[in-house]
């Protein structure tokens, strides 16, 4: 049995909405740079700059070369590690959720995106992602409106010059794994309210005992553990991008208490939210760059068998 892991993406870039796009310049020696099998809803966008990459999606195996864009479509089962292990691999991936193309394409879930080494459009995505790159790794006053016109102008070559129909694919509501999207989309929704697992299961139509199972099943982990990560993810961005303190953060985002906020702080990034806080705004000085990475496990969840 193959484990395939779902990867819950942080966002952390500014845009139209909390759920807009991540950046992450990379530089990883040796197995550093290996994934394990892993999908999640986001569209990657990867330039390698040294050390071409070596990519399997959905079981097909090529490789990626330095100074090439390439595109892993949202919810694609993948892997990635670096071509020549003996080496450094460096790079920028940028990471565009599923609702900024909808916000820009109404009919982004008809479209798949197909990118190669020599597609027409391929010097214009890497001069952006090298600029995207170079912004990242050297912090100006106006890095936030750098940024977010690069993202733009990204989003805007690949629906105009790599979109194509998305044929041949199975309708959602026949996958295995349906039901547990629908539940983690309802979730990423109504994550504010006091919501229960009466609730979730009722939306999706199952027994609650049975439900527990299914969810666990294609997500890797519990009911409660998600929805608590689903609130820190937005509980620390509301806290760095605003200001506020550690109690409105947690009001916000639906944590019953700050000390409940604290408290899953420290098991999924070893750290309070004060420390979080602190250790972000360290990056954003010069030289620094990136973007945090979740303890042990908690960044990827089992989802279920290939």
């Amino acid at each position: 049995m193959n484990e395939i892991y779902y990867e819950q993406v942080q966002y952390s870039e500014p845009g139209l909405h909390s759920d807009f796009a991540m950046v992450v310049c990379y530089e990883l020696t040796g197995v550093k740079s290996e994934t394990v099998p892993h999908w999640h809803k986001a569209v990657e966008v990867t330039l390698p700059m040294e050390n071409p990459l070596l990519v399997t999606t959905d079981g097909e195996m090529w490789e990626a070369p330095e100074g090439k864009v390439l595109v892993i479509n949202s919810r694609s089962v993948h892997v990635t590690r670096g071509k020549d292990r003996a080496k450094t691999s460096r790079g920028c991936v940028l990471l565009l959720s599923e609702e900024t193309f909808a916000g820009f394409c109404p009919d982004f879930e008809q479209l798949r995106f197909r990118l190669t080494p020599d597609s027409e459009v391929q010097p214009e995505l890497v001069r952006a992602m090298k600029a995207l790159h170079y912004h990242k790794t050297h912090p100006s006053p106006s890095i936030q409106a750098e940024v977010y016109a690069l993202i733009c102008h990204i989003c805007y070559l690949l629906l105009t010059r790599a979109a194509v129909p998305r044929e041949g694919a199975e309708p959602p509501e026949q996958r295995p794994d349906y039901l547990a999207r629908k539940a983690v989309e309802y979730i990423e929704t109504n994550y504010k309210s006091a919501l229960t697992l009466s609730q979730v299961a009722d939306w999706v139509g199952l027994q609650e005992n049975y439900f527990c199972r299914y969810f666990r099943k294609y997500t890797g982990t519990s009911f409660g553990k998600y929805l608590s990560q689903v609130r820190l993810k937005f509980a620390l961005a509301y806290m760095v991008e605003f200001g506020a303190s550690v109690t409105d953060s947690a009001f916000q985002a639906g944590f019953a208490s700050s000390k409940a906020f604290t408290d899953c702080c420290r098991r999924v990034y070893g750290m309070t939210p004060a420390e979080y806080k602190k250790m972000i705004f360290q990056r954003q000085t010069p030289g620094l760059s990136g973007d945090p990475v979740m303890r042990g496990s908690t960044g990827k969840s089992k989802t279920g068998e290939k």
